[in-house]
């Protein structure tokens, strides 16, 4: 190396030399540069892109709020040396994008070097193509086919509502924290539909599970694209949060790996108690699709515990916390609920449409709680042209669903509790374009369905059975939501006084 640098020199003089090499690497950037009119965007530093705006952001909804305030409603993020995202903003180009033009923005992205610990493109939520649409149908059959929307998942909703009000009348009007009551109680109706049967609170392998779904759900997000890049083996030594997300992982694996096992060994043609079992009856009876895979039976029991429990988990603690927060509408509700349904029998979903007011708050709720605010990202399918900016194949494209849920165009005073803002002149539900707390298009949330169902008989359940208050009203909690896969709010205490 030495002896062919020496030769150089020694064949040109230094000047020369340098200005061979300067012509050299200018060839190769006007070769290799990339000539995308992208839109515009904050300037990317060289190598890592905009990689220090992302890393680590636990308010990344709001960064890209205030980017959108600068830039427009598309603006471009380069991640890494090569990789190039696009954020959306305001419902109508979301919608544009993941409705009207959706076979180009339907795909999902590698975007995890290290993927392979975390379904390797298989299930329903990362993976592309004809396997994905083949099991997303098949899974939103079989949640039918399990009465969901209807009232035989009501029965286990209602029941498992039961053991949430036995468990807060316990606190004999002490203050408790919400979070772990929720999750558990929301995770245990999705254990019943996937794995048959429900775990008791104390469970440990119960509570095993869900704490390294939380590490995990904590740690994700758009908040990762700064660091997502960089090969397995940067990753895995030198960012220890992604050491510890496979090791959350793994213990995932094991335990949904085990109840796998456990049906198979169980199996009974006859009695076809829960999806796992569904899905092992269509393996054994083979399918034209190909999807009814090993792989893709693991992955997808994932994908359908994060749908069926996170996003309604952590909107029930938002209403609660709104509600504590607002107490004229928590009573207002209340007397809607004593005056139809009174106290004689739980909230039915039969009930829907008789308590506009309450149901109103609950959108409310899902509105200003924004639990997706970045929603999951979505990759470039084909290359298209958005609003004038040609987005090539494997664009990563974010949808700023906050913004859309704040925005002081379509919502008066858009911060404030306001129920009232569903309710047209005969107290009847309004819709509003830019309210997407599932998402939009063929890639909308999996458990909506069971999600609207739940979020409607607990919270209603919840008011009709107790009063919620402050521990101390004089020091509320912040609203400032942090954002891992979804936004949580901090952590809070209430009082709950049986009616």
């Amino acid at each position: 190396m030495y002896n062919f640098l020496g030769s150089l020199v020694s064949y040109f003089n230094i000047p020369t030399l340098l200005v061979v090499i300067s012509v050299f690497l200018g060839a190769v950037y006007l070769l290799c540069r990339d000539r995308t009119r992208w839109p515009p965007g904050p300037r990317p530093l060289p190598f890592i892109g905009n990689g220090l705006l992302l890393t680590n952001n636990r308010y990344m909804y709001k960064t890209f709020t205030e980017l959108a305030a600068k830039y427009g409603e598309i603006f471009h993020l380069k991640i890494g040396p090569s990789w190039h995202s696009v954020v959306l903003t305001g419902h109508d180009i979301i919608r544009e994008a993941f409705v009207d033009k959706g076979e180009y923005f339907n795909n999902r992205p590698n975007f995890m070097k290290i993927v392979k610990y975390f379904g390797d493109g298989k299930g329903i939520t990362m993976q592309n193509g004809p396997h994905w649409l083949a099991l997303r149908r098949f899974a939103l059959a079989s949640m039918r086919d399990f009465g969901v929307g209807k009232a035989r998942m009501e029965e286990k909703i209602q029941e498992e509502l039961n053991v949430v009000i036995s468990v807060i009348d316990k606190t004999n009007g002490k203050p408790f924290s919400p979070p772990k009551l929720f999750e558990n109680a929301v995770a245990n109706i999705i254990c019943q539909i996937i794995f048959g049967r429900r775990f008791q609170y104390d469970d440990v392998k119960f509570q095993r599970l869900l704490e390294r779904f939380d590490f995990i759900l904590d740690n994700s997000g758009p908040k990762n694209d700064g660091w997502n890049w960089l090969p397995p083996s940067v990753l895995l030594t030198c960012v220890p949060v992604v050491r510890k997300i496979v090791e959350a992982f793994e213990d995932i694996t094991t335990f949904v790996r085990e109840e796998i096992v456990d049906h198979r060994d169980t199996f009974d043609e006859g009695n076809i108690r829960d999806f796992i079992a569904i899905y092992l009856k269509t393996e054994k009876e083979g399918d034209n699709t190909g999807a009814h895979t090993d792989e893709n039976l693991f992955q997808t029991i994932v994908d359908l515990f994060i749908a069926g429990t996170e996003t309604t988990s952590m909107t029930i603690r938002w209403a609660l916390l709104y509600f504590v927060l607002h107490p004229d509408v928590q009573t207002k509700c209340r007397a809607e609920i004593a005056e139809v349904i009174g106290q004689g029998r739980l909230p039915s979903l039969k009930d829907k449409g008789t308590i506009p007011y309450t149901e109103a708050g609950i959108l409310e709720v899902q509105r200003l709680a924004c639990v997706a605010p970045t929603a999951l990202v979505h990759t470039v399918r084909e290359p298209i042209t958005l609003r004038g900016y040609h987005l090539p194949k494997d664009t990563f494209v974010h949808a700023n669903v906050y913004q859309s849920h704040m925005d002081p165009k379509t919502w008066k005073d858009p911060f404030a509790f306001n129920p009232d803002r569903w309710l047209d002149e005969t107290n009847k539900l309004k819709n509003n374009p830019a309210f997407m707390p599932f998402g939009v298009g063929c890639r909308v949330c999996l458990g909506e369905v069971l999600a609207k169902t739940e979020l409607f008989l607990f919270i209603t359940t919840l008011l009709q059975k107790f009063e919620f208050r402050m521990v101390d009203p004089d020091h509320p909690p912040s609203m400032d939501g942090e954002q891992g896969l979804t936004r949580s709010p901090e952590p809070f205490q209430i009082i709950a006084d049986r009616v």
